[in-house]
């Protein structure tokens, strides 16, 4: 489970690369009445927090968040499926958390899935083919039950942001914004959970082992909900520490000519 919400985390901040979008262009003619103090904060919170995005899709960290003004049509949830699920930076993770289950294998694990470049390979391909079924099931929920299971942040203050974001992790929104029982996390945390159960090798396949990645699927998704409630603040951390995390330069699709890339 640790490798599990380690991945998780740094799938987030691989995500966020190139997340911030040009501000807009329909800028007021008259001058701003502010004052200068008021103008230094606001033109420093412009550079640190990303702006509040369109529904959008072509970017894996402005993908998943809603911004609640537009429903999420069916073309909009595949190109977003396609971007957070086969990207460049969707292929990072996999292998970070390979890394990991090879540094601190559990207690009775193959010598075959331990040493060399076979054994990596084969960490990989469990920690992609995990990541693939989870997004699987969950675009494939959301486009049969129009479920929009995107994160919407709270508008709140204090700690019941923190309540709320794992709260969203098991009720959601539908297409056209309305509360309802997340299925889309469901079938995706017991898709992602149990299709190790295909390949792993014995002893680590029991349906045991699904329900506990299943359970550490659900620990993912409150984990990148609470991160993206308070990525504002993330983002003006980092931008005062004058660090690249969370905007690491990783492309976000293969190409800049595909739809997908940029809507």
């Amino acid at each position: 489970m640790n490798c599990a919400v380690f991945a998780i985390f740094f799938s987030i901040a691989i995500g966020s690369a190139g997340g911030q979008t040009a501000p807009s262009a329909g800028l007021p003619d008259a001058p701003s009445a502010q004052s200068p103090a008021a103008q230094s904060a606001a033109s420093q919170n412009a550079t640190a927090l990303p702006p509040d995005p369109e529904p959008m899709a072509g970017d894996s960290w402005y993908a998943p968040i809603a911004a609640g003004r537009a429903p999420e049509s069916l073309k909009l949830k595949t190109e977003s499926y396609m971007v957070v699920t086969f990207g460049p930076r969707a292929m990072v993770a996999p292998a970070f958390s390979a890394a990991m289950k090879m540094a601190r294998p559990p207690v009775g694990y193959p010598s075959d899935w331990l040493d060399g470049g076979p054994a990596f390979g084969r960490n990989y391909g469990a920690a992609l083919g995990s990541r693939v079924a989870l997004e699987t099931g969950r675009y494939a929920t959301g486009a049969l039950l129009h479920e929009d299971f995107r994160y919407r942040p709270s508008g709140k203050q204090g700690v019941a942001r923190f309540f709320y974001a794992i709260g969203y992790t098991f009720a959601d929104r539908s297409d056209s914004g309305h509360r309802r029982l997340a299925v889309a996390n469901f079938a995706g945390a017991a898709a992602s959970g149990f299709v190790g159960n295909l390949y792993m090798p014995d002893g680590f396949n029991t349906p045991g082992d699904g329900a506990r990645n299943f359970e550490g699927r659900f620990v993912g998704f409150a984990a990148t909900n609470v991160t993206r409630e308070f990525a504002p603040e993330i983002f003006r951390a980092t931008h005062r520490l004058h660090l690249p995390f969370p905007r690491i330069p990783v492309r976000e699709w293969w190409t800049k000519g595909l739809t997908v890339s940029r809507p």
